[in-house]
């Protein structure tokens, strides 16, 4: 009897053993599908979300037709406007994710992504950046900035500002581009500028360029260009352009007097 009873039990401790194995290679065959198809969802959505380059066909938005084109050159003043958070992660007209805090903008019909020099009118501030989205449709705007480089400019507290958009190049190469990447513009003629200084705070930027402005003795523009380096952003006071380098030098004897240093840069 108790040998029997002791078969049984070993009987029913053999079953329970293999139903948990039976159990565990279920959950091992069902959890490995699982991240195949999360593996295969995963690549599906990369490849539609793959950037790409695009003119576009003639669209409508409010009754107002737009035309993108390739463009052999192209400059506008008018107003820009900014656009961040709300848009954040979310796909752009040429399927990329739109991130608020890289240097990018958004264009009714230049070809996307194209490059352009964007210039604050209302203090000088200029970039350079990468439009990679359509829009803005309110009003007169000619240019949406990203959150970045609406803050770059100095457009993020008034939320609109007076600029100039000019092109510099498109195409699919700039699908790579790198916000960290220098663009090099080969001039027959060099031109000269007097570096004045480079700050960190826009604030100083601006008014040291106001203080510029108002010396009487300069005929030539003051302006602020950025620089991003490794998220940085610096803002540089230059002076220029000077076509001719004694003028240059004149002009920067007489800031020396004034206790205004500057360095010659030739571009």
């Amino acid at each position: 009897m108790k040998n029997l009873i002791i078969i049984i039990l070993l009987f029913c401790l053999s079953a329970c053993a293999e139903l948990n194995l039976a159990n565990h290679l279920t959950k091992k065959i069902i959890m490995s599908n699982k991240e195949e198809k999360i593996t295969k969802d995963e690549n599906n959505n990369k490849e539609l979300i793959k950037p790409y380059y695009k003119v576009g066909n003639p669209y409508y938005i409010n009754g107002i037709k737009y035309v993108p084109k390739e463009v052999s050159s192209y400059y506008e003043e008018g107003i820009a406007s900014w656009y961040g958070p709300k848009f954040d992660g979310k796909l752009t007209a040429n399927g990329e994710i739109f991130n608020q805090y890289d240097i990018t903008a958004a264009h009714k019909t230049l070809p996307l992504p194209s490059l352009v020099k964007v210039t604050n009118l209302e203090n000088n501030r200029s970039i350079t950046l990468r439009i990679n989205d359509r829009g803005p449709f309110v009003g007169d705007r000619i240019i949406d900035l990203s959150y970045k480089s609406a803050q770059i400019l100095g457009v993020i507290n008034k939320g609109t500002a007076r600029v100039s958009v000019e092109l510099i190049e498109y195409g699919k190469h700039l699908l790579n581009y790198s916000k960290e990447k220098q663009i090099v513009q080969k001039q027959n003629n060099k031109l000269h500028f007097l570096q004045v200084g480079v700050f960190k705070d826009p604030n100083n930027a601006d008014r040291l360029s106001e203080k510029l402005r108002k010396t009487l003795y300069l005929e030539h523009k003051v302006m602020i260009n950025t620089l991003s380096i490794n998220d940085e952003t610096l803002y540089i006071v230059k002076i220029g352009p000077i076509r001719d380098s004694e003028k240059a030098l004149y002009v920067q004897r007489k800031l020396k007097k004034d206790e205004i240093l500057t360095k010659l840069v030739i571009e």
